[in-house]
């Protein structure tokens, strides 16, 4: 194997180490220091390596089969033959199916039975073993589910081509064991919810994280005497309750016991974040938060600047998919290069000649949206419907609130490794900056004299060159096989750059965050007294 093969995978696990240690960090941060689970604990911060470490791959799959070609002459490398290709491509896809499958595993197993464990802790009197025998049979429902699945994939009837198209590109796609095309269907039947994850989480997200670097937080100030001013209210309103009974035997009606009980316990809120803000005034961190502030403001600025690059990026790739696919719907609106200019697959393909910085970008495109999803959970709360089951709190999160973030995330990577491959930069994600020479002499593939004649490759390129990485292959494979995937997926772009619009606008002119964030104390969690103080401040206002 040549050094660039060792090189790539030596990347690839120093970037998987560090992202597991991210996810670690990222799982102990949240995690309730009251009330925590090992199992919960453990299960979460793997599964977010695990998800990690997917989409992290594609750099390294798209390194790889960049590397094979000589862009001065459009051919292949000498030590690139066949053989050396196929067991290079071979180990990425066995690489693929490990994490995958893992990831149907966690999803339909391990997430949910850690789940009911935790649950079933609730039952007195359970053993240890009574708690595994019911968590159990409640996992059996998604186990149930994850084998019908299988089985309808399994006699999936194949997707069959329109005459007009005949080429090895896609026959190599149809090209696949019954027992693989089911298992990418089960992995295809995951791409759906990540795309509702997407679309909810994941795009408001993108915008909340750079105007909050923008904006800031209120004034320590300013929003220390709107609190002043609140409890001063507070006090006036308990001394008019206090007073409309003093020097008398009468009992407090039960409207304002009430009413009073409230007003203590807004009393007491406002005073720690009185507490808080007094306490931040004398942080050295805040002063140095402080003296930063400009570069704050300047890597906003840089963030929203890329995400709405990204933006732009994928509307118009999804203009050119329905204007010039290959095949149209008959499999998912592929496309065999990007016609219209693509600014993010425009920078990969510029900074994959400089590796790894293509990997650093897309390791920090990664990690963004990653944050940006977990922004958008930790704004709108897990919700089903209108009722929220769990809300992410930093040091506050309910086991079961981390096992369904897990999952969350998950998904929501998974849908981000379907838009990155076929819709952010697609030309960077089927073949990196893999060329090849467009004009034979004497039969034979010669562009000494023609170097006009050295084209990116595209579907359309000669098969023995043009070599499409297998993370291309394999999206693009659930497309084709199930043309209804592709449809969906393709018209879920479109819903997230409707909910991406939204979010901006929503984030652009909301007011800046508190500095004072109420937190949980025994009777009071936080929610609650968010709750608390919105209502009495609608009341005071009328």
């Amino acid at each position: 194997m040549p050094a660039v093969v060792g090189v790539a995978w030596t990347v690839f696990a120093i970037t998987a180490t560090c992202l597991s240690l991210f996810s670690i960090a990222f799982t102990k941060y949240y995690q309730s220091k009251r009330d925590s689970e090992l199992s919960a604990t453990i299960v979460t911060m793997i599964a977010l390596a695990l998800i990690f470490a997917t989409v992290a791959l594609l750099p390294i799959d798209i390194f790889l089969v960049s590397s094979t070609v000589d862009t001065h002459t459009g051919l292949k490398k000498l030590w690139a033959d066949k053989d050396t290709i196929y067991w290079m491509t071979f180990t990425v896809q066995i690489m693929y199916y490990v994490f995958y499958g893992s990831i149907v595993a966690f999803s339909f197993f391990v997430i949910p039975y850690a789940y009911f464990y935790y649950e079933e802790y609730e039952e007195e009197g359970q053993s240890k073993s009574q708690r595994r025998l019911s968590a159990l049979k409640y996992t059996i429902f998604s186990v149930a589910i994850v084998g019908l699945l299988f089985l309808f994939g399994l006699f999936l009837k194949p997707n069959i081509l329109p005459p007009h198209i005949d080429l090895d590109w896609f026959k190599n796609l149809l090209t696949e064991s019954h027992g693989a095309k089911a298992v990418w269907f089960v992995v295809g039947c995951l791409f759906v919810p990540g795309m509702a994850i997407f679309i909810v989480y994941t795009a408001p997200g993108l915008s909340i994280i750079p105007f909050n670097l923008i904006k800031g937080k209120r004034r320590i100030d300013a929003e220390n005497d709107d609190i002043n001013h609140r409890l001063v209210l507070v006090r006036e309103q308990q001394r008019l309750i206090e007073h409309k009974y003093a020097g008398s035997d009468q009992a407090l009606s039960a409207h304002d016991y009430r009413t009073l009980e409230n007003l203590n316990d807004e009393e007491r809120i406002l005073v720690r974040r009185l507490n808080g803000i007094q306490q931040d005034k004398a942080n050295f961190l805040q002063k140095v938060l402080k003296v930063l502030r400009p570069f704050q403001v300047l890597i906003g600025l840089i963030i929203l600047v890329f995400v709405i690059l990204m933006a732009i990026s994928m509307f118009m790739t999804i203009i050119d998919k329905v204007t010039w696919s290959v095949c149209g719907r008959k499999c998912g609106y592929i496309i065999s290069h990007p016609k219209l200019f693509n600014p993010i697959n425009f920078i990969f393909v510029h900074l994959q000649k400089l590796f790894p910085l293509d990997y650093i970008f897309m390791v920090a495109i990664i990690i963004y949206f990653f944050l940006a999803t977990m922004t958008g959970i930790i704004q709108i709360g897990v919700r089903f419907l209108w009722v929220t089951l769990y809300r992410i709190k930093r040091g506050s999160t309910a086991p079961q609130g981390l096992l369904f973030s897990a999952i969350l995330l998950t998904f929501g990577l998974l849908a981000l490794n379907y838009s990155i491959t076929s819709v952010v930069a697609p030309g960077y994600a089927h073949f990196g900056s893999q060329v090849y020479c467009n004009h034979t002499d004497g039969g034979r593939r010669d562009c000494t004299y023609e170097v006009d004649k050295i084209v990116p490759c595209d579907i359309y390129g000669p098969t023995e060159i043009c070599t499409p990485t297998v993370s291309s292959t394999l999206i693009d494979r659930i497309t084709l096989n199930t043309p209804m995937f592709g449809l969906i997926f393709y018209y879920s772009q479109w819903l997230f750059l409707i909910s991406f619009i939204l979010g901006f606008l929503i984030a652009l002119f909301k007011s800046p965050s508190n500095n004072i964030e109420p937190e949980s104390i025994d009777a009071l969690d936080a929610e609650e007294e968010a709750g608390l103080l919105d209502g009495h401040n609608h009341l005071q206002n009328h």
